[in-house]
């Protein structure tokens, strides 16, 4: 029996081997006692669609070459593509996280052999020494270290919404050109293309009008803070999207969201807009994705030239 729920324990999805952090949503198989990620999914999941399969052996020629995953089975289109949420910034974070363990294990160590070595040279002073000076100690990770495993668990929250919507492809974690920055999710959809920024943040989500009666400016606040860079992020975004998609789609509308995840709305749920950017949350991005349009006999076909314009960043 597969059930959708909030995981007691760390774990790795069975199928594509991302982490899974305790507490977050996955699918749990009872039967085999593993655990997929809501992407994947699972094959007895009544309430989406099982993940496609595409054999090795069958390999299209020209066509990429595709490996065994972590866990030992053949990988899925969505991963054939580079289609993994979070990709990105769970490799920056694996990254950071490592050498700052590094260099705290390195400080106990130079600690250890210094106090071993004072107190062969000089017994009584060298012992006095070592009991007055403070052992280092392997703390929690720095935030900023932290906050790049915090900006990972948002883009897969956003990317399991995404996961179950139908009449849309998704493009997760697409290097911007020139750059090492990312776009974290591109979304095709009848009413056009969406550029999502996901972010998870504490705290209410406010528009403040903070010009005078003659001057118009509205910025966005996120528990108190003025976080309007993050609107003009996107905008930055849109602009490179707008680029990749060239003449041929020129006339394709792009949108700009941020989906917070785990902030406050207010007794009254609604979406906030700053400087054309719609600021959401996860569950409101069904509808505002899959919204009806002219563009939908064409999903496939944007899609497919923005897959070949951005390049995954993992």
């Amino acid at each position: 029996m597969t059930k959708l729920m909030n995981i007691r324990h760390a774990d790795a999805c069975a199928d594509c081997g991302v982490a899974l952090d305790e507490g977050a949503r996955a699918y749990w198989d009872s039967n085999t006692r593993v655990v997929r990620c809501v992407p994947c999914g699972s094959t007895d999941s009544s309430d989406r669609p099982s993940p496609v399969v595409v054999p090795v052996s069958t390999a299209a020629a020209g066509a990429p070459n595709l490996t065994m995953n972590a866990v030992g089975t053949e990988p899925t289109v969505a991963e054939c593509r580079g289609d993994v949420a979070g990709g990105s910034a769970r490799k920056e974070y694996e990254k950071r996280s490592t050498r700052e363990l590094a260099k705290k294990e390195r400080r106990v160590a130079e600690d250890a052999e210094w106090r071993r070595s004072i107190k062969e040279q000089r017994p009584v002073l060298g012992r006095i020494a070592a009991a007055l000076t403070p052992v280092p100690q392997i703390g929690p990770e720095s935030q900023p270290t932290a906050a790049w495993k915090i900006g990972t668990e948002g883009e897969l929250r956003v990317a399991e919404v995404l996961a179950v919507v139908s009449g849309i492809e998704v493009l997760h974690d697409r290097l911007v050109p020139g750059s090492r920055a990312n776009i974290d999710h591109i979304v095709v959809g009848p009413s056009g293309v969406f550029v999502i920024d996901a972010k998870k943040h504490k705290g209410a989500i406010e528009v403040r009008n903070v010009g005078s009666l003659f001057r118009f400016d509205e910025r966005l606040y996120v528990d108190g803070r003025d976080r309007s860079k993050l609107v003009e992020g996107v905008l930055g975004q849109i602009g490179v999207v707008r680029i990749a998609l060239g003449g041929e789609f020129a006339d394709v509308p792009i949108h700009g969201v941020l989906c917070f995840v785990g902030c406050e709305w207010g007794w009254i749920m609604k979406q906030k807009r700053v400087n054309g950017v719609t600021a959401l949350w996860p569950n409101a991005l069904s509808d505002h994705v899959s919204a009806a349009g002219e563009h939908g006999p064409r999903v496939g076909a944007i899609a497919d030239h923005l897959r070949g314009r951005l390049r995954p960043g993992t």
